[in-house]
């Protein structure tokens, strides 16, 4: 994608978030580790291969990416963004919405930090992807048409259900603390949240605010709401606080 990518700041950008992704991977490993064998963790690291329900996530996006490898049009770029613009606004922050479970519930406070900072990452990216799809619109109107925007808007409702499948498979009622419904009020929530952000019409009615009973997400994920000791405490965030809008 960087070769299409005229700004220097931009493609800068691009190069910082593939390093930090680098950064993410290692993370999950490391936390695999912690808690299994190496076998069982390389297991887990390649378990997409084999399940259909993570397949069927990971395909979704995947397809994106092999199409405009294949056939490098401006509307394939422009699904490749939007599919950028999902998997970091929808299945990223899904996931962390289960390891600030765990916070809240004063298990694991050591995975939960390193979530932190991957989302304080995240985050970062989330904007640089919405930042370009603002620009495109602006830049080349054509590829923003009613019918486009019906087409990404549909993406972001097909990355939307199949997170929620994947929720309601991977944690269903069987965690402490989180439900099916929970799950599916936080992924319909974040589908609007995403659409309002390109200017697109919302996708689920109502949904327009955090759900109530995970009001704690925000709580975990903004860098500077979480209480500590003054001499214990680090800094997560990269600007201060008001500095820089976040985005849940």
């Amino acid at each position: 994608m960087g070769e299409y990518i005229t700004a220097n700041e931009v493609n800068l950008c691009l190069n910082i978030q593939a390093y930090q992704e680098a950064v993410h991977s290692q993370s999950y490993s490391y936390m695999l580790d912690t808690i299994c064998e190496p076998q069982q963790r390389n297991e887990i690291l390649y378990q997409w291969k084999d399940d259909k329900h993570l397949l069927a996530r990971n395909t979704f996006i995947g397809e994106q990416y092999n199409t405009f490898y294949h056939n490098q049009t401006p509307e394939n770029l422009m699904r490749t963004v939007v599919a950028n613009y999902i998997l970091e606004g929808v299945y990223f922050y899904s996931g962390f919405m289960f390891f600030y479970n765990l916070g809240r519930n004063n298990r694991m406070p050591g995975s939960v930090q390193i979530i932190r900072y991957i989302n304080r990452d995240e985050n970062t990216h989330l904007w640089l992807f919405r930042s370009m799809l603002l620009e495109l619109k602006k830049e080349n109107p054509e590829l923003f048409t009613a019918e486009k925007v019906a087409d990404y808007r549909e993406m972001i409702r097909t990355g939307c259900e199949q997170e929620i499948a994947w929720g309601h498979y991977a944690i269903g009622d069987d965690v402490s603390g989180l439900t099916k419904q929970m799950i599916t009020d936080y992924v319909q929530y974040l589908g609007n949240l995403r659409c309002n952000g390109l200017g697109f019409e919302k996708l689920y009615k109502g949904h327009d605010e955090e759900p109530e009973a995970l009001k704690w997400v925000s709580q975990y994920s903004n860098a500077n709401t979480i209480k500590t000791d003054f001499f214990e405490a680090r800094s997560t965030a990269y600007a201060k606080s008001g500095a820089l809008e976040d985005d849940l």
